[in-house]
């Protein structure tokens, strides 16, 4: 099992020396401590956890997102685990596979809603990148996501800026 957090920290309620310099860093956040927490309890009686990799959480608004490994999506959204996620979050949960791919990474946000490019644009005088996601207008009303949650989502998790223009 990969965590944010050691796998003894989670099981011992305690941060190690290394965690707890990512808690202060905010690279890992508290939401990521109690879903590796219950995670942890969980693969006790439900073995197919121990395989998992989660990797982060992302809290926005209404919504949590959770990064993880492609493979583990269906394990992680069997009832069971799902409804102890949604407990511990107090909001809705929606997996994301982790990718560096932009244009993946867009598409695994609003399945099942097509993405028809991604460009990465530099920005001068010191080349910083910005991307930018190409939808078709026939589905801007029917984004499963809001407009800003997935730019905030996608910004943050590229550490640069995004737009959506709908084409």
């Amino acid at each position: 099992m990969k965590l944010p957090i050691c796998r003894i920290d989670a099981q011992t309620n305690t941060l190690c020396r290394k965690c707890k310099v990512l808690y202060r860093e905010g690279k890992i956040s508290d939401l990521d401590i109690d879903i590796s927490k219950l995670l942890v309890d969980l693969a006790k009686t439900h073995k197919e956890l121990n395989d998992i990799h989660f990797y982060s959480s992302i809290e926005l608004e209404d919504l949590v997102i959770l990064v993880v490994r492609s493979q583990d999506v269906p394990t992680l959204s069997s009832d069971y685990v799902l409804l102890e996620l949604e407990s511990i979050a107090a909001k809705k949960i929606r997996f994301l596979k982790k990718t560096n791919d932009p244009k993946k990474l867009v598409e695994s946000l609003i399945d099942p809603t097509p993405v028809q490019n991604v460009t990465v644009l530099y920005i001068p005088p010191f080349s910083d990148k910005e991307y930018k996601v190409e939808i078709s207008k026939k589905y801007k009303n029917k984004l499963p996501i809001s407009e800003e949650v997935l730019v905030q989502t996608v910004s943050s998790i590229l550490g640069t800026g995004v737009y959506i223009e709908y084409v």
